[in-house]
């Protein structure tokens, strides 16, 4: 159908005629039909937590620089309540907390203002994915799964390669107060 209508317009119009049209149609598809989406918002990435997985301290500091504060962490395995002592490094006021076990970052978490109370900074809620993204996680495994949802806190995983676990904490209408990316698991099973 599309053939026959082309030859009788070429046959009515002439061949000049016709070369314009198909040109114009051609530049209009090149404009118009190749563009790409830009349906999905831009996002501002606050920190790019994939960077941390499995880094040691060395290298976190590198990267943030030295912490305001060192710590000794005790924690009890759940699994196999075998009791460790890790390493805290706490950033700008407290707004990340890198949590090390055997000298390498086990976990991040990272706390608005007003969750610890000292600005009234807050962190924009609307969807787990979308959240991940302002923390520099793009691309997650297509078996990703929201496997807790209370209201109040979500948690998600398998996420990356090289972040296991993320929780949202906190949640109240479109803000939440923590959020906690896991990249060993080990540790908190």
């Amino acid at each position: 159908c599309g053939l026959i209508s082309s030859i009788n317009l070429y046959l009515c119009l002439g061949g000049d005629v016709m070369k314009k049209v198909l040109l114009l149609a051609l530049a209009v598809f090149a404009l118009f039909g190749c563009s790409e989406s830009t349906t999905e918002s831009e996002v501002d990435v606050i920190i790019d937590t994939t960077q941390f997985s499995g880094v040691s301290s060395e290298e976190l500091t590198n990267v943030m620089g030295e912490p305001e504060s060192i710590e000794d962490y005790e924690w009890k395995i759940p699994s196999s309540g075998k009791g460790i002592v890790g390493k805290l490094y706490i950033y700008d006021n407290n707004k990340y907390e890198f949590l090390l076990f055997d000298d390498k970052v086990a976990r991040l978490n990272v706390y608005s203002g007003v969750y610890w109370g000292y600005d009234d900074t807050t962190f924009s809620f609307n969807s787990g994915k979308e959240v991940m993204k302002s923390f520099g996680i793009i691309n997650t495994y297509k078996n990703m799964a929201r496997t807790v949802n209370t209201g109040v806190v979500e948690k998600y995983e398998p996420v990356t390669e090289g972040v296991q676990v993320v929780e949202i904490h906190d949640i109240k209408d479109d803000t939440f107060g923590l959020i906690r990316f896991t990249y060993d698991n080990s540790f908190y099973n």
